[in-house]
């Protein structure tokens, strides 16, 4: 039988950048030829500790200084990759499925803390950056099994602890493919796309970039280096190996299935959530931590053509599958707002349903903003806490509906619509604000006065 204490694979110091961890090197890109850091059998119980996302960049303290200036060129910083064999000592093949169950995770002992925030609008921006331009954080503290915030104060729940990024690396083909119809989005995007004038300036991709990039135990400097930094893919997309999905349901008890495309498969992790809300909206926006994972693999031999459908013109183009673990947060009372493709000009779209989950959202976030909060911090509170976001309707031409489900449990006091209306006067308590430094950039922002 596998020892039951893990096996260490992966220690961090989360005091330390990620640039100066010693003990393991971490890597910020996808590329085939990153090599493993250590290998496990299948069955083995074996643990990864990650640093939070940024590297060590965001600090724990009341200005939003360091999110304004953050360097989005250094994200995300994982762990691993971590080559899988069975038990005889044969690595997993491409075309196999790696089935990876999440034993157990939480935050690092000793720092029980994380952050959620909104990029400046000219440094990554969000879902609504149109709305909400400027800097903004709120420093979470961990009690247990619960998160509260200081700069978002009446609010308390459960985390849903998971890790936002978890996959397994990409052969050479799949990358090259992904490169190319990224980068063919990059060109032609802006003319043959209108989303693009409803979030207005955020990328339409981040292609291949050496500045910034950590490639594990590759030698700077190196030919393999140069070469490896220049064709690696940017970790911020979920694609076909898995990678930053935010699929905040990925927690205790879960079991992942990969797809393997490459020996050994190479499974890499980091971006741990305490928790997130659907949609992970501020962009900065789950609660963002260190953290650990004790986990443990299986393979199933040629499990990607027996149990995955391609949906593209290759075998490559398939897409993990997962189970839900048994434990999470139970809510019984919700309170929902709903979106449809009409956008704040009053555009009609067609059946588009990220106008529509928009719309949910600002819906949510002017509503919320009657009970003594500011916009800026019902929007982060919205990307971290535990509301569940759902596509109601997807055929009815011509709009999409969406719809964001609050737990109306998480609050100190009753958000529902009662008659006399919400508090004013003496009954309504003002929450503060979060930390945030004022966008000085002169891109447009949306007119509508949704939440201005």
């Amino acid at each position: 039988m596998p020892p039951r204490t893990p096996i260490p694979i992966v220690t961090v110091d989360p005091k330390k950048t990620a640039e100066e961890q010693t003990t393991t090197k971490l890597h910020n890109r996808w590329h085939p030829d990153i090599p493993p850091v250590g290998t496990v059998k299948e069955g083995d119980l074996f643990r990864i500790e990650t640093v939070e996302w940024t590297g060590g960049q965001i600090k724990d303290d009341d200005s939003a200084e360091d999110v304004k200036n953050v360097d989005l060129t250094k994200v995300h910083n994982l762990s691993g990759p971590v080559a899988v064999t069975d038990a005889s000592g044969e690595p997993a093949h491409p075309g196999d499925l790696l089935m990876v169950e999440i034993c157990n995770l939480g935050p690092l002992p000793g720092d029980e803390w994380g952050f959620t925030g909104t990029f400046d609008r000219e440094n990554g921006g969000g879902f609504l950056t149109d709305h909400f331009p400027s800097a903004t954080k709120a420093i979470w503290e961990f009690n247990g099994i619960y998160a509260s915030s200081r700069h978002i104060p009446g609010v308390k729940f459960a985390g849903i602890i998971h890790p936002g990024l978890i996959g397994t690396a990409p052969s050479k083909e799949l990358l090259d493919i992904w490169n190319e119809r990224e980068g063919a989005l990059v060109a032609n995007g802006p003319d043959a796309l209108t989303l693009g004038g409803i979030l207005h300036t955020r990328p339409l991709a981040l292609l291949p970039n050496a500045t910034g990039a950590l490639l594990g135990s590759v030698p700077k400097g190196s030919p393999d280096w140069d070469r490896i930094a220049a064709e690696a893919a940017r970790t911020i997309p979920g694609r076909e190996n898995g990678g930053n999905c935010d699929i905040k349901n990925l927690s205790r008890g879960c079991r992942v299935y990969f797809p393997v495309f490459v020996e050994g498969a190479n499974l890499s992790m980091g971006d741990m959530h305490f928790s997130q809300g659907d949609g992970e909206v501020s962009f900065c926006g789950a609660i963002e931590m260190s953290g650990f994972l004790e986990l443990r693999c299986e393979i199933l031999r040629g499990g990607m053509e027996q149990y995955l459908t391609p949906m593209g013109p290759t075998k490559l183009h398939v897409n993990p599958i997962f189970e839900i673990g048994p434990l999470e947060p139970r809510f019984s009372e919700w309170l929902v707002f709903e979106g449809l493709s009409v956008d704040e000009t009053g555009k009609q779209h067609y059946l588009d349903a990220t106008v529509a989950f928009k719309r949910a959202v600002l819906n949510c976030i002017d509503y919320l903003s009657k009970f003594g909060y500011t916009k800026e911090q019902v929007y982060l509170l919205l990307s971290c806490c535990p509301c569940e976001g759902r596509l109601s309707g997807i055929v009815d031409v011509p709009n999409a509906c969406a719809t964001l489900a609050i737990p109306v449990a998480i609050f100190d006091q009753d958000i529902r619509p009662k008659k006399g209306g919400p508090p004013v006067g003496p009954q309504l308590i003002t929450r503060g604000d979060v930390p945030k430094v004022p966008y000085e950039g002169s891109l447009p922002l949306m007119k509508s006065g949704c939440c201005h």
